[in-house]
């Protein structure tokens, strides 16, 4: 691989996935929420998850995310691998199914097997959504080579070999030639600080939540694919019914959604997260929920090592918003008793009280500017008051570490004339790149609901009880002091706080539009020849129900072109009115126009643009769209020279 290769990794790792630079990632998270089950239900415990995880190995230098999983790379055990905590027992009777993914897409049928090996013990993060874990954490735990090299080793004891034994029977193409070759030429193996690796390798991993059934027998360890296939299949009913589970909150909605591709590796399909509580069909869930693949790539030698791990990527100079969910875990949050929210994001300093019932949970934000330059920024959010309200339902106390990343220095170089398309380039397919396009999320609102009640109190009166005989001659009347209690009503408020649940939503819809420059002499309609510039005109459009200051709008749409694979260079459009991106004047030329140059040795076709509309934030991430349009390449600008006598 040469150097302007590896730094196209760094590049996507900066501007798509906030990751550890060992690998390329795809795995992203969707929203949602869980809740235990109660009495004659299946039940699941927060604390109790798993990775299934399978590698695979490239037999080429050439193999890459674009390149047949089944036929460029090679699986290196006999059946998936486990990784848990180390914070729970295994229970004795946990059931499992030997394939992964890629086996039930090619065809694998689920089988019934205890778990009592191929299991890791080690420190993996929380899944995201059903354990309350962040997606970037994981990304970055399965891509530190450290992870990857455990497993090789435990997929070499798997087969009864070693890690050089894995792979000193396979033939690998490297450099063009196909060979037996040693071990530390295929094995990601550090030698001086750098990795050695000359074909790639790929993690695959599932998140798997244990489940118990309401039977009191069956323990299940399935991924979001086999909890689908067994529903699909009528092994077992996880939804609602007399025969129902009542866990498909976990098993259709947030295990599916708690991670998905963000690009179409391998051919996989691409989908969206749903919104929290919206359930997955099986077939969709087979085919693309609960999932994520990391990479690391051939010649993994320029890398260096970096172990900070980052919850949030936002670019220099922008408007983003920071949000934690804050749980009411033991008691009721009321107004008398309020719980208080405390935010301090790049010396913005926030606080917002929160009112909720018990159990439940909202969204609590802050909507900070980013800063100019590039830097690693640290958010705190404290929580006081009330002692019920967590955050993530276990802290009072969080740190979030953020990476702010700068584009501008992605932009192409100028084309020239003497530019030749490279001997192996092939028009590459559009990206599918994963893409949000609405969130949800509401607060609670508490009010007093009054309840005048009618209430009988006594009052004690005193009087005397004279003898009988009547007075004396005196005047004096003997008698006797006494006391009684004397009925009376009042009206007493003897209502309650009550609680409603306020929701709020947005959505973005955008479109791409392109076209030939005004100063290209020859072009018509959506035809010209390559060498001339073209215009690109982004238009986005935001629904919102919820308050103005609750999101941002949409802030930078970045734009990728076929002659770099959609990859390594890109440009940043500007934002020219209210909802409206162009691109910035290109000081190439000559004019000072809007502009991209098509390359002159771009092949007759359609040259399409891929956009991405980003930074649109609010308290339920960031909304995000793909658009792409196209316009036709036939012939190149020196078709339009003439060279005669005058």
């Amino acid at each position: 691989m040469s150097k302007k290769v590896i730094v196209f990794v760094l590049i996507i790792s900066i501007i798509i996935m906030p990751m550890n630079v060992y690998a390329d990632d795809n795995a992203d998270s969707g929203s949602g929420d869980t809740k235990t089950s109660t009495k004659d239900r299946g039940f699941y415990r927060y604390s109790e998850y798993m990775y299934k995880v399978s590698v695979y190995v490239g037999l080429s230098d050439k193999s890459n995310k674009y390149s047949s999983l089944e036929s460029d790379f090679k699986m290196i055990g006999n059946n998936p691998i486990y990784i848990k905590p180390s914070n729970f027992n295994l229970p004795n009777n946990l059931m499992r199914s030997l394939g992964g993914k890629v086996d039930y897409l090619t065809g694998s049928k689920l089988t019934n097997s205890r778990l009592t090996k191929d299991i890791i013990i080690d420190n993996p993060p929380p899944i995201p959504i059903t354990n309350g874990g962040n997606i970037n954490k994981v990304k970055s735990y399965f891509g530190d080579t450290e992870t990857l090299n455990a497993l090789i080793d435990s997929f070499a004891r798997q087969k009864g070999t070693t890690p050089e034994g894995l792979v000193s029977n396979i033939n690998f193409t490297i450099g063009g030639i196909t060979k037996k070759y040693p071990s530390n030429q295929v094995l990601p193996i550090k030698d001086s600080g750098q990795y050695q690796n000359q074909v790639p390798w790929v993690i695959i991993y599932e998140p798997v939540i244990i489940s118990y059934l309401k039977d009191h027998k069956t323990i299940l360890g399935f991924t979001a694919t086999e909890y689908a296939l067994a529903q699909k299949l009528k092994y077992f009913n996880f939804k609602f019914g007399n025969t129902g589970q009542y866990i498909s909150a976990m098993t259709h909605s947030d295990l599916p959604n708690s991670i998905i591709l963000e690009e179409s590796w391998f051919g996989y399909p691409v989908v969206s997260a749903l919104p929290d509580g919206v359930y997955w069909d099986e077939d969709r869930i087979i085919s693309s929920g609960g999932w994520g693949m990391r990479m690391l790539k051939a010649d993994h030698k320029d890398k260096k090592e970096n172990n900070t791990s980052y919850d949030n990527e936002y670019r220099v100079d922008t408007d983003v918003i920071t949000s934690v969910k804050i749980y009411a875990n033991t008691d009721r949050i009321t107004p008398d008793d309020k719980a208080y929210i405390k935010f301090n994001a790049n010396g913005k300093i926030k606080t917002t009280s929160v009112t909720m019932p018990s159990g439940s949970n909202q969204l609590v934000f802050i909507k900070w500017h980013t800063p100019s330059k590039p830097q690693d920024v640290k958010i705190t959010v404290e929580v006081t008051g009330n002692s019920s309200a967590k955050i993530d339902r276990n802290t009072r106390y969080k740190t979030i570490n953020a990476k702010v990343v700068n584009l501008e220095s992605k932009e192409p170089p100028n084309p020239t004339a003497n530019d030749r398309k490279s001997k192996d380039y092939t028009i590459p397919r559009l990206p599918n790149k994963s893409q949000n396009t609405s969130a949800s999320w509401g607060e609670w609102k508490c009010h007093w609901k009054e309840n005048w009640v009618e209430v009988t109190h006594y009052r004690t009166e005193h009087y005397t009880m004279y003898h009988r005989g009547g007075c004396k001659k005196d005047g004096t009347c003997p008698g006797h002091r006494r006391t009684r209690r004397v009925p009376y009503t009042v009206l007493e408020d003897h209502g309650d706080w009550e609680y409603d649940y306020e929701s709020y939503s947005v959505s973005l819809s955008g479109a791409m539009t392109v076209s030939p420059d005004i100063k290209v002499p020859t072009a018509k309609g959506k035809q010209l020849k390559s060498g001339y510039g073209i215009n690109i005109n982004v238009s986005t459009n935001i629904n919102l129900n919820a308050p103005k200051s609750h999101v941002t709008g949409v802030q930078n749409v970045l734009t990728f072109y076929p002659e770099f694979n959609y990859q390594e260079y890109l440009r940043l459009m500007e934002k020219t009115s209210n909802c409206n991106f162009e691109l910035k004047k290109n000081k190439y030329s000559t004019y000072n126009n809007r502009v991209h140059f098509t390359p002159v040795w771009f092949p007759n076709s359609n040259y399409r643009v891929y956009g991405q509309i980003i930074d649109l934030w609010t308290p339920d991430g960031m909304l995000s769209m793909n658009v792409n349009d196209y316009v036709n390449i036939q012939g190149n600008l020196y078709d339009d020279w003439h060279i005669g006598i005058q």
